[in-house]
């Protein structure tokens, strides 16, 4: 019976790493080839990927809802800006640490109604078309050129969101040092929550300027 009871539930011997290690310890007759221990060192190596794996997306669940923590209070406290330079200092200065990169920049087409700015800046027409195509959004690689014209120094990977606001584009950009911060495929809803919310607050003083 208990060995019927095993062979229809095998998983509670796998997922149970100390007792397969112990049936895994028993060893052969001399001179016999033990198959058997093969499978169960198998089985072992596979318990131990299963359960790193599932460290790891746990990890990532954790640092993911820590971030849309602090994005959204990012973006909370962005409604308490009452002119671009506010703004524009949030984004300069406290964008950065919430988000999670080294920095962030903001791109509307044609000028600003801005004499001085640290992260909000004019760009030709057409960037964010030539960045993106026909996409919304991007994640990935930042080519060397690329980089310098947008962040002024070299940057690892970055995120792209087009925007638009009272009839302008633009481009919400955030750069991180690390090559593998941003990766194709990767989501993209935080991004576009944060770049949603800044078109609202363009849309009201783009259009009184």
């Amino acid at each position: 019976m208990l060995r019927q009871m095993l062979i229809e539930n095998p998983y509670w011997v796998r997922e149970d790493a100390e007792l397969l290690s112990h049936i895994a310890g028993a060893s052969a007759a001399e001179g016999v080839a033990d198959l058997g221990f093969v499978v169960r060192e198998k089985l072992l190596r596979e318990v131990r990927t299963l359960k790193q794996r599932q460290r790891a997306i746990a990890d990532h669940a954790r640092n993911n809802l820590a971030l849309l923590a602090r994005t959204q209070a990012f973006v909370l406290s962005l409604m308490e800006c009452d002119d671009l330079d506010a703004l524009d200092y949030m984004l300069a200065w406290e964008a950065p640490a919430a988000l999670g990169v080294e920095k962030v920049r903001l791109f509307l087409e044609g000028a600003t109604p801005m004499i001085v700015s640290e992260s909000i800046h004019a760009c030709g027409y057409g960037l964010a078309d030539e960045l993106l195509g026909d996409e919304n959004d991007f994640t990935g690689a930042c080519a060397p050129r690329t980089s310098r014209t947008l962040y002024g120094s070299e940057m690892g990977s970055h995120a792209l969101c087009r925007i638009e606001a009272a009839g302008r584009n633009g481009l919400l950009a955030l750069a991180a040092n690390e090559a593998d911060q941003f990766h194709t495929g990767q989501g993209t809803e935080i991004l576009n929550f944060t770049a949603r919310a800044i078109e609202r607050l363009l849309d009201r003083w783009l259009s009184e300027t």
